[in-house]
Order: C-alpha cells, then sequence, then structure tokens
C-alpha cells in the first residue's frame, strides 16, 4: 500500500451511470427451523454491487446483516436455509440461492469470486499449520498454479498486506503474529484467489483504531488498484462514513434504507437511520451534546410484527403505522429509498413537535477541588520466568512512572492502543495488583503497600466495571446476589430486609425492574447485563469507578443508554471515574481531562476539548486521525495520518522516546533520549521534545 493516501477523486469513484452488476441479491427470505416450528431472519432482503464498489451494510446486532452474507457465500449453519429469491453473479441467469450449498458451483464462488474476512482472525486461521501454507493451500484451491507458483503467489500477498519479512515469516504459525498481523494474513489468504468480491463482516471490530485504521485504508487502497468490490459489515457508522460509496440500514431482517453515503448522513429518512445517529458520539461533537439512546430492543425473529417493525421503539410513529402492512422501499430522492409510510412532511412536524417539549439536558457536572485520588510515579513489573525451576529471564515494565490525580466528580479518560498498559494501571490502581513503585493516594494516604483489613477499608471507596458484561458476571448466581454480594462481603447492612430494600434501589438507581433479580445472567441482553454491573460496582457506595471499556461490547445504541446512565449518575452522586477505552469519540465525549498512554508511558494530558482541537504529541494526533467521524463531507476533509508498524514488546521498548520508531516526526535526540512530561499551560501536559 502507498503511504501516501489515494486521493479521494479516485477512491469515490461515483460515476458510476450505466455500470453493470457484478452482485445482484433479490427478495432473499432466510429462514431457520427448530424442530417443526420456522423462523424467518430475512424477510426479502435486496441488494447490488458494481465492480470496483464499497458498499457498507449497517444496524443493531441481529438485524441480518452477517446472515445477508452467510446467505450469499451458502455458508447458512445448522438448519438455516434461503426460502426464495434470488442471488446473482454477474447477470449471467444462474441464481446461486438455488445451488446445492455443497455443490462444485457454489465452492467455486466461495473463496474464488467471492471472499470473507471473518470477525476473529483466529478461527479463520489452522493454529498448527504455518500462515504461509494457509495463503498457499487458498491459492491452489482456486488457481492453475504449480508449488512454486503458488509460494511465490502466497509470499507475494503476505507482501502485498505489509507482513514484514514475508519470505521469513510464510513458516510461523499463527500464535506468533500479533491481532492486526493475523487479520492482515487472512486479508492476504482472501486476496490471493483473486476474488471478485470481498466481504469484511465486523473486520476490524476486536483491533485497535489504528490497526483497524491500517487495515481498512489497506482494503480500500487494494479496491482502487484492483477494482475488487467491497461489502463492509459493521455496527461502526463511522467507518462506512469513511470508507462507503453507497449504505444499506438494515433492521429486523429487512432493509429500511439506502442510498449514497452522503444522503444517508446529510438527509437521513428512514426513524431508525435518525435514531442510529442520534445515538453516537463524534469527535466533532460540542462537549453540550446529549446522546440520544433508541428506548427498546429490536424485535425477535420469531415475534416480528406485520406493521412496521421499528413501530413500538419509533418516536414519529402514528397510528397509520400500525394499522398499514410493513412498509416497502418507496424512493424519496435520486437513488435514495426508505421503507416508512410517513411523509417528509409528515416527519419533519414530528422533529418540530420533539424540538418543542424539548430534549433532555446533559447532567450538570458537580466537580469538585477536592481530589481523592492521587497516584505519584507507580510502576508495575512483571518477572518473566522460564523452564522448570522458574528462573527469571526477563522483566516486563508494564507501567512506566505514571502520575495524575482525580478530583471528586471528575472522568478521567485514559486512551491508547492494546498493550500500551491502560487496565494494568487500572488494577494496580485497585490494588489487584502492587505497585512495584510509586503511590497511591485515597483521599492523602497511601494505599499502595496496604495488606489485609487495612486495605479492605480503602478498597470498597474504588470499584470496577469490565469490559465483558457476560463473563464479568456468575452465571450461577441471581442478578439480585450478584448486585447484594459487595454489601456482603464489607458488610454494608443491619439486616436481611435492608439488604435486600438495598438491592431494589440499585436496580431502580440503573433503570432495571426489580422484579429481574431473580434472573440469572443469561436471562439479561447485553445492555441490561452491564447495568448489573454497574449496580454491583455501586453497591459498596464507591467514591471513584474505574470504567474498563464498559461499552465496547454493546451495539451502538446500548452504548448511549449506559454513557447517559454514568453521566446521570456521576452528577448525582458525584461520583468520580477513570474511564478506559480506545474509541477517543466516547472518551471526548464522557470525560473532563483525557490521559494518552503509549507502552506504559503517559504522552500528554489535556482537557477532553483542548486534546481534539489541539493535540500537541505525535501519538495523539495519529489516534485522532485514525478514529473516523459519522459524517462524510466531514472525512473528506479530514487529514488521515498513517501510522508505520505496530506496538513493539514492552520488553523490547526503544531506548529513548517509546513511540520514536513509530513517529514521522522523530530527531536523533528522540532515539536516544526519553522526554519527561512538560507543562504547556491550561492544564496540558506533553512528553515530546518537538513541543
Amino acid at each position: 500500500m502507498d503511504e501516501q493516501r489515494l486521493s479521494q477523486d479516485e477512491l469515490l469513484r461515483e460515476d458510476r451511470g450505466g455500470t453493470p452488476k457484478l452482485l445482484d441479491i433479490e427478495n432473499i427470505r432466510t429462514c431457520f427451523t427448530a424442530g417443526k416450528k420456522i423462523t424467518t431472519i430475512l424477510d426479502g432482503v435486496s441488494l447490488e454491487l458494481t465492480r470496483g464498489e464499497i458498499i457498507g451494510l449497517v444496524g443493531e446486532s441481529g438485524s441480518g446483516k452477517s446472515v445477508t452474507m452467510l446467505s450469499t457465500l451458502r455458508l447458512l449453519p445448522g438448519t438455516g436455509y434461503i426460502d426464495s429469491g434470488r442471488i446473482e453473479l454477474d447477470e449471467n441467469g444462474v441464481n446461486l440461492a438455488e445451488l446445492p450449498a455443497k455443490s462444485p458451483a457454489i465452492r467455486e464462488v466461495r473463496g474464488g469470486r467471492i471472499g470473507m474476512i471473518f470477525q476473529e482472525p483466529m478461527t479463520s486461521l489452522n493454529p498448527v499449520m504455518p500462515v504461509g501454507e494457509q495463503i498457499r493451500e487458498a491459492i491452489i484451491t482456486h488457481l492453475d498454479m504449480n508449488k512454486e507458483e503458488s509460494k511465490a503467489r502466497a509470499i507475494e500477498m503476505m507482501k502485498l498486506v505489509n507482513i514484514p519479512d514475508a519470505e521469513v515469516r510464510y513458516n510461523e504459525y499463527p500464535m506468533q503474529f500479533s491481532g492486526g498481523m493475523r487479520q492482515r494474513i487472512v486479508i492476504a489468504m482472501v486476496l490471493a484467489a483473486k476474488p471478485d468480491i470481498i466481504i469484511a463482516d465486523e473486520a476490524t471490530t476486536a483491533l485497535d483504531v489504528t490497526t483497524q485504521a491500517q487495515l481498512l485504508e489497506m482494503i480500500r487502497d487494494l479496491s482502487v488498484k484492483t477494482n475488487v468490490s467491497v461489502i463492509i459489515v459493521t455496527h461502526n457508522l463511522g467507518i462506512v462514513a469513511r470508507y462507503a460509496q453507497r449504505i444499506y440500514v438494515m433492521y429486523a431482517g429487512n432493509v429500511v434504507e439506502r442510498g449514497s453515503a452522503d444522503d444517508i448522513f446529510a438527509r437521513p429518512e428512514h426513524p431508525y437511520t435518525r435514531a442510529l445517529l442520534r445515538a453516537i458520539p463524534r469527535l466533532n461533537d460540542p462537549k453540550d451534546r446529549v446522546l440520544i439512546p433508541i428506548d427498546g430492543l429490536p424485535p425477535m425473529p420469531q415475534n416480528r410484527p406485520a406493521y412496521c417493525p421499528f413501530y413500538d421503539r419509533c418516536q414519529y410513529r402514528c397510528d397509520r403505522c400500525r394499522e398499514l402492512p410493513r412498509p416497502d422501499l418507496a424512493e424519496v430522492g435520486p437513488g435514495h429509498f426508505a421503507a416508512c409510510h410517513l411523509s417528509e412532511a409528515e416527519k419533519d412536524a414530528r422533529q418540530a413537535e420533539l424540538r418543542r417539549a424539548g430534549l433532555k439536558a446533559r447532567p450538570e457536572k458537580n466537580l469538585r477541588s477536592e481530589v481523592c485520588l492521587e497516584v505519584s510515579h507507580v510502576s508495575k513489573r512483571f518477572d518473566i520466568r522460564k523452564g522448570l525451576l522458574q528462573k527469571k529471564i526477563a522483566t516486563l515494565s508494564a507501567v512506566d512512572d505514571v502520575s495524575f490525580s482525580l478530583h471528586k466528580g471528575e472522568t478521567l479518560g485514559i486512551v491508547g492502543e492494546s498493550g500500551c498498559g491502560k487496565t494494568t494501571l487500572a488494577r494496580t490502581i485497585l490494588r489487584m495488583y502492587a505497585p512495584s513503585e510509586g503511590e497511591i493516594k485515597l483521599y492523602g494516604t497511601d494505599i499502595a503497600h496496604l495488606k489485609g483489613k487495612a486495605l479492605g477499608e480503602y478498597r470498597r471507596k474504588m470499584a470496577m466495571v469490565f469490559q465483558d458484561p457476560f463473563s464479568s458476571l456468575d452465571p450461577r448466581m441471581t442478578a439480585g446476589d450478584i448486585v447484594a454480594e459487595p454489601m456482603v462481603i464489607h458488610k454494608t447492612f443491619a439486616s436481611r430486609a435492608e439488604l435486600s430494600e438495598r438491592v431494589d434501589q440499585l436496580f431502580e438507581m440503573v433503570g432495571l425492574d426489580p422484579l429481574l433479580r431473580e434472573r440469572l445472567p443469561h436471562e439479561f441482553s447485553g445492555g441490561q447485563r452491564q447495568r448489573i454491573g454497574i449496580a454491583r460496582a455501586l453497591a459498596s457506595e464507591p467514591d471513584i469507578i474505574l470504567c474498563d471499556e464498559p461499552i465496547s461490547a454493546l451495539d451502538v445504541s446500548i452504548q448511549a443508554q449506559v454513557i447517559n446512565l454514568l453521566e446521570d449518575l456521576q452528577s448525582t452522586m458525584g461520583l468520580a471515574y477513570l474511564f478506559i477505552a480506545h474509541d477517543l469519540a466516547v472518551v471526548k465525549h464522557i470525560s473532563d481531562r483525557i490521559l494518552v498512554m503509549y507502552l506504559g508511558k503517559v504522552m500528554e494530558v489535556a482537557p477532553s476539548d483542548e486534546i481534539y482541537e489541539k493535540p500537541l504529541h505525535p501519538y495523539t494526533e495519529t489516534l485522532l486521525s485514525a478514529v473516523p467521524i459519522a459524517d462524510p463531507a466531514v472525512e473528506r476533509a479530514r487529514a488521515f495520518i498513517g501510522l508505520k508498524g505496530e506496538v513493539p514488546s514492552v520488553l523490547d521498548r526503544p531506548k529513548g522516546c517509546p513511540f520514536s520508531n513509530r513517529c514521522l516526526h522523530a530527531t536523533e535526540r528522540c532515539f536516544a533520549e526519553a522526554p519527561e512530561l512538560k507543562d504547556c499551560g491550561n492544564g496540558h501536559t506533553v512528553a515530546c521534545f518537538l513541543r
């Protein structure tokens, strides 16, 4: 991939008049059987794609995005089958939907004509087979090449996706690669067979924002250079705003709106599309913007109504929406279609009515001058041991000389790529790890080396909300018992009746019905499980809550609910948050100040608005440029800063500035000497010789 980003005119290629369809999906109906019961998952999905085009498929979990792609490739699991509809490649008259799923004809299409990049690269790779041989296997399957030719092409593909030392790494195994590199190997496998279409199904969701940007830029550039078409399946609206030319919005097993990216973002017509856009934070948002979540949950496939499936969650609904059958897509502008019974005038009138009613104001911050947490020169090192006698062979410095303070009622965001030490720092502050050096003062008392009962008294003043709401909850305990557990441990109740009453209060506080307290975790949705996690964190009446990626596993609409809940709780209870995430848009929205980490060290600290408007460290600039904004017009005007290489191991940290080997502005001094944090005014500090 060229270091210079390809021109936007090349990338958009908007003039497609008369271009024949490469892929034409028409009225696909996909069903699954369970015993004698048949459930319709897709109900009349239509989609088209031309050669060299990039389209986006967006919607909440369960909307049918992945099932649409699996239906196209005839990879439906278990009892899934295509009941009706057409899937046609090249307008050749062959309906792929009617071909047997294991027929030679469909196998030629699957991997040969259409390649798919899945979300988790390790599930796509054979762990006991060298990566080069896996790429070569795809080549031999679909191309007429001998052993030498196929190996040469495999190495060529590895170089194409920027795998360094491809000839050497050809013989390495998946476990020897990072997550981003493994996904590059999967992309090389897909490209090796010279497909006409690449499907990227949440292909970058599990990756850092910088790695995500690198891979998507590479896919887009390859699309331009080789005329490969791309379908991006994602719930991230920023990604499709940056990379897609046309967008399909799916809800409850059907397409509810489709059109150009500019139309979808500038003039969304379906209430669901409008609701999605209102629910997401953006880097360029004003600080007082309120996120508006979508109430309720999508209907289960077996319970979809005959009327508009979005009716129960729609702010624009009227009696006609329930009385009439489900609306079909209708043209609302050139190339722009939406499935809604309401006219544009009716939606505008309803929007004006909602504005007059007044939007909920963002909770007022109750910032106080009192410092509740002070971290001074904290480091955390781990010994690396090997062999039968567990001999120490190295020391891993996960957190290196970190200092900051946190005030009552304040939110400090901590951002950085995976492996930068964010979670290790949080666990050290919570004293899950004992710090190797430094002080952790809670209201002036150093708890860095406290033990036993003395530590327990302070630990109840801090709590943690984890990333995965399901794995952080005991599946054998009821929701009520999970929330009550911290109170039982710290003995903060006088009687069982008082404990029960307090659990009910906590359920109500986080927006859950206390009647649900006897349910087990698997009986709740992802958003509800995270609310239980927040209620558990509140149970010990803490002053500080450490939020470790608390919304990354949730849909955008549920993310908005959780963010609003955290802000409401902070406003009413005066809580202080350490909010850890890699999504700078979310962190900027919720945080008062932001701390940027890289390889265990602090690179920059600043007020959230200032760090967006005037980032001083090259690493911060790179992180910000990698975060896509859900607005194609804004994206076209932004500069993209490419980041070379991957995060080095903390065992092999550069001698000078940790970022020196990836920085575009590094000087000789940067490679020889590590910069100290210096004050640039207005609470803005940075560790960089260039500032």
